[in-house]
């Protein structure tokens, strides 16, 4: 878009929503997409009206949700192929432009998507990394894609945000703490299911578990980087201490017929529950769930794990989970997944002993108070769509 024209427009975007674009790769499952939806639920409050394009796959459980609350998802074919994807997308501004922002979610892969929204004159390019690859082992070709696309969102974003620093890092390099352009940004949740009353849906009853047990609970896809087996090791070192333990795992994945397999051979496949990705998260949390545990080696930030705090449940991360997802510290304890099934175990029961510590509406008042709150995200994300650094 000519600077002339942009300039004729400023005027009236003082007086009308500012125009948004997330970018995602799919809406079946995972944190940071029932993040986005939920972002974009409340934008209304800051004056955004935001949209979805999805690169991938628009169906699903978030893609469903998001559509019930009549968020626009418009597709945007492209994985894996930089050139489709530059092409869909720069069709899909025009048609549905113009846009003030775009905010890409697709790791380095956002490179070119801010590129090509750079093309199409869109005035603020915001990148999000949202996961960790680490020290995995790369290829050449992979490696010479990282550097490209990094090079390319240090050239064309405005913006980029990570809930960490080791997650920025781990997209832009350790030099990003000399650029004013990249920040941390905490995923905030929306806070207001914490609040309302539970639907009988969510309930231990409706999910197949004793009222009596002691259900240990746990939220993510069932995949190797989330450690999703040990959650069975787990299950079967408590159930040797209490005999009427659960697991609870929200979330769906490859590995789940080896996760039942597992358990069946440990002697607890009556004891694990699988009830698929739900979009009724906060409620299960606060009422079907004593416990959360949160095994993942590695990990941007793990918001399943924000939200267990605010559920006020007490919640066992791996050292792998950065600092940023620590928020109501009396509710948290920190173990190495080396230390073992026995040592989660041990941890897992003495943290049901305390959970009176604390209680669940002190500890959604702290989580409101911190930066994990949705309101405050989307105050810091309203600054950057409307063309400001983040700090």
């Amino acid at each position: 878009m000519p600077e002339a024209v942009r300039a004729a427009e400023e005027p009236d975007r003082k007086t009308r929503p500012i125009r948004v674009l997330h970018l995602v790769a799919w809406l079946v499952a995972g944190g940071p997409e029932r993040w986005i939806v939920d972002l974009c639920g409340q934008g209304a409050s800051e004056g955004l009206d935001m949209e979805i394009a999805v690169v991938q796959d628009a169906n699903g459980v978030f893609g469903d949700l998001a559509r019930l609350r009549g968020i626009p998802v418009y597709p945007c074919p492209g994985a894996g192929k930089p050139l489709r994807l530059i092409r869909n997308l720069r069709l899909l501004l025009r048609a549905h432009g113009p846009y003030d922002a775009i905010h890409c979610h697709l790791h380095a892969f956002s490179g070119f998507a801010v590129l090509a929204a750079r093309l199409e004159g869109v005035p603020a390019r915001v990148i999000h990394a949202h996961t960790v690859v680490g020290n995995r082992s790369l290829s050449l070709a992979r490696r010479m894609y990282v550097l490209a696309a990094r090079a390319m969102i240090r050239m064309f974003a405005t913006a980029g945000l990570a809930p960490s620093e080791i997650a920025l890092e781990d997209l832009l390099g350790s030099s990003w703490r000399n650029d004013p352009r990249w920040s941390t940004l905490c995923c905030g949740i929306d806070l207001e299911p914490f609040r309302t009353p539970i639907p009988p849906a969510s309930s231990r009853e409706a999910l197949g578990i004793p009222a009596d047990a002691l259900v240990l609970g746990s939220v993510g896809r069932i995949v190797e980087e989330k450690n999703s087996e040990f959650l069975v090791d787990i299950l079967a070192a408590v159930r040797k201490r209490h005999s009427r333990a659960y697991m609870l795992l929200i979330g769906e994945g490859p590995l789940r017929e080896r996760l039942i397999a597992k358990a069946g051979d440990m002697g607890c496949g009556d004891r694990l529950v699988l009830p698929g990705t739900r979009s009724d998260v906060p409620a299960i949390l606060r009422s079907a769930m004593d416990v959360f545990v949160f095994p993942s080696p590695l990990e941007a930030l793990g918001i399943a794990a924000v939200e267990a705090q605010a559920a006020g449940l007490p919640t066992i991360i791996s050292d792998g989970v950065p600092p940023e997802a620590i928020i109501v510290r009396e509710l948290v304890a920190q173990l190495p997944v080396a230390a073992g099934a026995d040592k989660w175990a041990e941890e897992v029961l003495a943290r049901a002993r305390g959970r009176d510590a604390i209680s669940a509406d002190r500890a959604l008042a702290i989580v409101e108070q911190s930066g994990a709150n949705c309101a405050r995200s989307l105050r810091t994300l309203a600054r950057l769509y409307a063309g400001k650094t983040p700090r």
